[in-house]
């Protein structure tokens, strides 16, 4: 009978740890959030890139690259050693963050949660995310070449395809155009915009800027006037909605020291890093013997007070493995909490200048070259505390001068006044340098690598192994076909 009762009861057990029970909300967090806080993702995708990207591949090496500064002891950089460089801390919590933004506003459609809606109007949160995802794509595909793009940020795909450089170029133009005629001036910002702080009509003339430089640097691809680049900067130039010509109308990064944002410059070893003699020569005006001045310049250029932790001294000559002294950059822009720019009336009004030189628009390049000095030394002031715009005019029109005389003409004075404009944006000076010549930069003389200055990243090192078909298809595109830090990119061949 004992024997009867526990078969009977083991039938039991048996059938009931078959059947499928619904155990409800048991393993829901009650106070866990009920839909993504996209205004957290928003402002620190913005952050992260504008602060976490640190060290010598996020920071430091294109502001060798262009000479900016010269290492002292650590001088692999500076000499163009040829070790592949990660990009996924561009992909991680920087674009796929903004993807989350736009895919939760997409997500709610006609009918977003109120809770959506105080974190700003959805088209605006969507707008903003998508001209954030392509200044991020752009450094991306400037860095490297071709890159994951279209299918870049898809958890279903494994090893994305390598998207063209022409591709991902054409494709940021019409994201940002699109972006930038969605926006609705007349109503909320998103509140994660740590940049222009919800303002969308600062966000219409940032769009407008941004396409004028991603079309400037299609030049030597497209460089008729008549031109898809051509056609695309003029349409941005001639928006309604304008263009960013003012201080005012400018995007900064201003950090949140306290909670941790910090200017990235000051994450770096001060003693490590000496301003380039190259650089001090040029904003000296030195001419002569033993001047390394790269540019055409010889007049005295009161932004070295704003650079140089000590204006008067000299910069280290660049490229020794065995250089010493120097100068460092100054504290008004290497310390924690000085703000940096993201794009600047004077970058615009440079690139507006160079437009008009080649003939894309019916602009005066002289007229457009002084507005881009004197706009640079307005907003060096207001950011950086030492006051220089006395001295504005007199500078650019030392330079508007040099026009008559520089062997390279008004390209050679706009591409020299971006460099130094450009300080201390090294990716964005680099992208100018590579594609314009400008400054005449003389390669290090100890280089590790052929000789010549880098044009590019070479691929990260897991990308031939763990997705070699669109690596290799990467390779491919490269003028040599070769993954060399001096292979060039498609927009830098003719």
């Amino acid at each position: 009978m004992k024997k009867i009762i526990i078969s009977v009861l083991s039938v039991i057990l048996i059938l009931g740890a078959c059947k499928k029970v619904d155990f409800g909300d048991l393993n829901d967090n009650p106070n866990g959030a009920k839909e993504a806080q996209v205004s957290s993702l928003m402002g620190g995708a913005m952050m992260r890139y504008s602060s976490s990207l640190t060290g010598r591949t996020y920071l430091t090496v294109p502001t060798l690259y262009v000479q900016y500064q010269s290492q002292v002891v650590y001088t692999d950089e500076m000499l163009y050693n040829t070790e592949p460089r990660s990009w996924y801390s561009y992909y991680i919590q920087t674009l796929s963050n903004l993807q989350e933004v736009i895919e939760t506003n997409e997500a709610a459609g006609a009918t977003p949660s109120g809770s959506l809606i105080s974190q700003g109007f959805p088209a605006n949160q969507i707008a903003v995310s998508k001209i954030m995802q392509s200044v991020i794509f752009k450094r991306l595909t400037d860095t490297y070449g071709d890159i994951p793009y279209s299918k870049a940020l898809d958890p279903s795909v494994v090893s994305p395809a390598y998207d063209a450089q022409e591709d991902v170029y054409k494709g940021m133009i019409e994201t940002v155009k699109t972006a930038r005629n969605n926006i609705n001036v007349a109503k909320t910002g998103p509140t994660g915009d740590v940049i222009y702080n919800g303002n969308m009509g600062s966000w219409v003339k940032f769009a407008n800027s941004f396409i004028m430089s991603l079309s400037i640097q299609l030049s030597k691809r497209y460089p008729a006037a008549s031109g898809y680049a051509a056609t695309e900067f003029k349409a941005a130039l001639n928006h309604a909605g304008g263009a960013i010509e003012a201080v005012a109308d400018e995007a900064w990064f201003h950090y949140d020291v306290a909670n941790g944002f910090e200017n990235p410059w000051n994450a770096n070893r001060t003693p490590d890093y000496m301003l380039s003699k190259e650089l001090t020569d040029a904003l000296h005006g030195n001419s002569g013997d033993g001047s390394l001045n790269p540019t055409s310049n010889t007049a005295a250029d009161s932004r070295i007070n704003i650079y140089s932790s000590n204006p008067a001294a000299d910069g280290l000559p660049y490229g020794h493995s065995d250089g010493s002294g120097g100068v460092g950059m100054s504290s008004s822009i290497w310390g924690a909490a000085p703000p940096l720019p993201l794009l600047t009336a004077a970058y615009t009004y440079l690139n507006r200048a160079e437009a008009a030189s080649l003939g894309w628009t019916s602009e005066d390049a002289n007229a457009m070259l002084s507005s881009g000095i004197v706009a640079s030394y307005t907003t060096l002031s207001n950011h950086y505390g030492t006051d220089i715009t006395a001295d504005a005019t007199g500078y650019a029109t030392a330079r508007v001068a040099d026009v008559a005389t520089a062997a390279g003409g008004a390209l050679q004075v706009i591409g020299e006044e971006k460099w130094v404009a450009l300080f201390p944006l090294g990716f964005d000076a680099w992208s100018e340098h590579r594609r314009t010549g400008f400054p005449a930069l003389v390669p290090a003389v100890d280089a590790l690598n052929d000789g010549n200055i880098p044009t590019r990243y070479i691929y990260p090192s897991e990308e031939s192994s763990l997705n070699p078909t669109s690596y290799a298809s990467g390779v491919s595109s490269l003028t040599p076909a070769e993954d060399k830090n001096t292979a060039r990119v498609w927009w830098d061949v003719n």
